[in-house]
This record gives structure tokens, C-alpha cells and sequence, in this order.
């Protein structure tokens, strides 16, 4: 179990860290949570300030193999043409999806990506790979404002990707030898979850729940993603169960976890295997996520 107050985490500027040529834009952005756990499970969960002008985060219309959760805790964030994830609300992005595309130059909020194995190239030997993987895409090709231009070996022709799929692309035929291919989607677009509009139900004494989605992206009964909010009051607490990860955040001060209480912005991972029990010192709404597994 692991508890991260974003407070005592650093900010990174994306403008002067290993990602600004893949992706331009000088986000403000804190890692939070993250891990590359022993039944393939990868993810990260940061929570970005977006900045306006010439710092402003753009890529174009693109797709992934892995899954995203995007919340915003203020503002207005874009995904796509006239497409935006207001304060409060969520959007879940299937992996396969198209969206964008995007410009990013207001509001705060946070992202959550995550996949199996070669899904999610993050840590480990994907990052031992990536400065090569780098160096190989800059000698064929050049980096643009978020897309990758290069020369189609087949046509001869100019072709432009997007920069952080390209660089999925390399990394994975540096590791392996193969093409890396994104699955095709299972749904259209992402989908925008408007929190507010669902309602509390009683789990227990002092315990409400809020279902916003299962959603499935691998076969199996236990490959979905959960998403919900958790109310505290009084003496209720919620157990994060052992059979899968999860994660859960809370902007709110007063979480109890293992007897400490933390202030606002506390975000806790539970790993699989573990059972972690969230109680409050004051009232308070969490979100949660549940990973899926495999087995």
C-alpha cells in the first residue's frame, strides 16, 4: 500500500523533461502513483496544469493500445474539436479509440493510463530502450508540433504519425523485432461520465457508493475496469480489496489510512494482494478505481 500527498510531490515542466520533443506544451505535472506490477499490470496515474500560449499541450488525432481515466479538477480540458471534460466530470478512454485533435491550454486535472505488458511501455526495459529508440526516429524522421513526419519505406511518400504512437512503435520493435499494432476499437470515441448526474446508494453505516462504469477491453470475466465514488461520514470505512488493484483519490482533507490522516489531495494505491481500509476523520468523497486482471 502506498499514500502519495501531491503536496510533497515535485512538478515537472513537460517542456524540459525527456518528453518535449514527443510532445510539445510546457504542462506542470506531478507523478503521483504508479507501477509495474507482477501480473503485468502498468500504469501511472500525474495531475497536470495546463498553460495557455505557445505552453500550451497539443497532439493530433491519434489512438492507443492502453487505457486512460481523465478527471478534471478545474477548468475546462479539451480532448478533442469542441470536445471538453469539465470540472468534476470524467472521461474514459478505451483502448483502440480515437480522439483529437486536442489543445490543452487551461485547467487542472488528473490522468490515469494504464494496460498489460506491451500496452503500457512504462519503466522498466521500455525505458531502458527509449533514448535508443529516440535516436533511431530522429535519424529517419523529424519531430513536429506532436506528430512524427517520415518517409514511408513501402510508398516513398511523406508520412506523419503521432510522436508518442511512433515512439510505441520503435520501442517495441527495438524489444521484440515485431510491429506493434493497436487493437481495434471495441468503443467509437471516449466516453464523458458526468459524476454529478449519478446518485449515492447505502452500502453500509456511514458508507455511500456511486457506480459510474465497468468496462470491458479483454476477454475474461474479470478484465474490467471499475470506476466509482466512495462517500465517507462518521464512523464508515471501505475496504480496497485484495482480489485486484486499485487506486483511489480524494481532493478533500481528513482520509484515514492505517490509522494516519492525511490532508487534502491524498491518493492512495492498493496493489493486488492487498486489502487497504479508507476511513475518514471528516466527511469525504473518494474516487476509485479498480484494475482489471486476467486471470
Amino acid at each position: 500500500m502506498q499514500v502519495v500527498v501531491a503536496d510533497q510531490v515535485a512538478v515537472t515542466r513537460q517542456d524540459q523533461g525527456k518528453d518535449r520533443d514527443v510532445r510539445p506544451g510546457g504542462v506542470h505535472r506531478q507523478m503521483l502513483l504508479h507501477d509495474n506490477a507482477d501480473d503485468g499490470l502498468s500504469f501511472k496515474f500525474f495531475r497536470s496544469q495546463y498553460q495557455p500560449g505557445d505552453k500550451a499541450f497539443t497532439s493530433p488525432r491519434h489512438r492507443h493500445a492502453f487505457q486512460q481515466l481523465r478527471w478534471t479538477e478545474s477548468g475546462a480540458i479539451n480532448y478533442a474539436p469542441d470536445r471538453y471534460i469539465r470540472e468534476g466530470e470524467m472521461a474514459f478512454f478505451p483502448r483502440g479509440a480515437f480522439y483529437g485533435p486536442q489543445l490543452k491550454d487551461t485547467g487542472t486535472g488528473t490522468l490515469l493510463q494504464f494496460g498489460f505488458d506491451e500496452e503500457h511501455q512504462y519503466g522498466g526495459a521500455w525505458a531502458e530502450v527509449r533514448e535508443k529508440a529516440l535516436e533511431r526516429l530522429k535519424e529517419s524522421g523529424a519531430f513536429e508540433a506532436g506528430v512524427y513526419v517520415d518517409t514511408d519505406p513501402e510508398t516513398g511518400e511523406r508520412r506523419e504519425r503521432d510522436s508518442g504512437q511512433a515512439l510505441y512503435e520503435e520501442q517495441y520493435e527495438l524489444l521484440t523485432g515485431r510491429t506493434f499494432t493497436v487493437p481495434e476499437p471495441g468503443y467509437d470515441e471516449p466516453i464523458l461520465i458526468h459524476p454529478q448526474a449519478f446518485g449515492y446508494y447505502r452500502a453500509d453505516d456511514g458508507v455511500e457508493v456511486k457506480n459510474l462504469g465497468h468496462f470491458f477491453a479483454h476477454p475474461g470475466p474479470n478484465t474490467d475496469v471499475r470506476f466509482q465514488m466512495v462517500r465517507l461520514s462518521g464512523a464508515g470505512s471501505y475496504e480496497l480489496r485484495s482480489e485486484r488493484a486499485q487506486i483511489a483519490w480524494t481532493t478533500g482533507a481528513g482520509l484515514v489510512v492505517d490509522g494516519t490522516t492525511y490532508p487534502a489531495w491524498a491518493s492512495v494505491y492498493s496493489k493486488r494482494g492487498e486489502a487497504t481500509t479508507l476511513a475518514c476523520a471528516e466527511d469525504i468523497e473518494t474516487y476509485v478505481v479498480e484494475f482489471p486482471r486476467r486471470d
